[in-house]
C-alpha cells in the first residue's frame, strides 16, 4: 500500500525518520507519532446494508420464523 502524505515537507520528514528508526535511534513508540503527523487520514470506509434493490435476483435473504403466537 501507497503512503500517501499531508505535503512534500512532511514525506521528507517522514522518510528521514523511517531511516533513523531502521536504525534503531528512535522507538517504535516515536516512529507511530511521526507516522500520525506525517501520513494522511484516509476516511474509514462504511459497510451498505443490503436492500432488496442491490441484491442479485434470485437471491435469499434469511428469515427467522419464530412459532409463537399460531394459535395451536
Amino acid at each position: 500500500m501507497k503512503k500517501k502524505y499531508e505535503s512534500e515537507m512532511l514525506q521528507v520528514i517522514h522518510e528521514d525518520m523511517m531511516g533513523l528508526h531502521e536504525s534503531g535511534i528512535i522507538s517504535d513508540k516515536r516512529m507511530r507519532e511521526f507516522d500520525k503527523m506525517c501520513l494522511t487520514q484516509e476516511p474509514k470506509k462504511t459497510r451498505k446494508t443490503a436492500s432488496s434493490e442491490s441484491r442479485p435476483a434470485g437471491t435469499v435473504r434469511n428469515v427467522r420464523i419464530s412459532a409463537k403466537g399460531s394459535g395451536s
